[in-house]
């Protein structure tokens, strides 16, 4: 059994990622949860040999020497293996009140007072790009109907109008603070479509969640509307 990473690892494994001794495009521990939650859940495993060079934007970092090198890779690795337990296919029968898992958004207060209007928008971001490694799969299952759509829409939400380009509004703080304690359930929901696929069609317990409309944003990430994009 592998044991989560505790609230020190994690700040450690932060404080590694963030340190410029990484390149700049390199994720922080709340992008790199939604990245590795993604993947986890999603269609098929991703090799350890293509997740992890993304982490750190396909550059690597320059650890100070071998010691650190393998702490920063031991905890990255126990963290991916921690959520294939979370998330594994057994876990299905434990589903209940509890959720299986809690995504790790963190609250940044003491960045700006604006920073609630961001809140879980890092998170969002690293499940895109847990999408993209299996992009083909993912869309393709996105344009079969709303099973899979809604769970991602509202989860991608959390991700857009934070860009001046976007052309679609942000979610309220209010919203937003409700979209993340969904965020367990919303996984979940996702996680049983895909296992579905895999496995048939199992008993589970789902959670009520708020439908997404067509004016909302489309889960492939174009910032357009889905009924401008993949829901013309």
């Amino acid at each position: 059994m592998n044991t989560p990473l505790s609230d020190e690892e994690l700040e450690r494994l932060d404080a590694f990622l963030m340190s410029p001794r990484t390149p700049d495009e390199t994720m922080d521990v709340e992008t790199l949860d939604g990245f590795l939650v993604a993947l986890q859940i999603g269609p098929e495993p991703l090799p350890e040999a293509e997740w992890l060079p993304q982490v750190f934007a396909g550059t690597p970092p320059e650890f100070a020497d071998a010691v650190e090198a393998d702490e920063v890779l031991g905890l990255l690795r126990r963290h991916a293996a921690s959520l294939a337990e979370a998330f594994g296919p057994k876990q299905r029968q434990r589903v209940g009140e509890e959720p299986l898992y809690v995504p790790i958004v963190l609250s940044d207060e003491g960045a700006d007072e604006h920073w609630q209007d961001s809140l879980g928008a890092y998170w969002a971001g690293g499940f895109r790009l847990g999408m993209l490694a299996h992009e083909s799969q993912w869309q393709a299952a996105l344009d079969e109907g709303e099973t899979l759509y809604e769970p991602v829409a509202a989860i991608l939400a959390l991700e857009h109008g934070q860009e001046p380009e976007d052309d679609v509004p942000a979610l309220g703080r209010a919203q937003r603070e409700e979209r993340i304690s969904e965020l367990p359930w919303l996984i979940e929901d996702v996680m049983f479509y895909w296992l579905e696929r895999k496995y048939g069609r199992v008993d589970t317990v789902r959670h009520a969640q708020p439908k997404v409309g067509r004016n909302d944003p489309c889960p492939c990430g174009s910032g357009q509307k889905y009924k401008k994009c993949h829901g013309a």
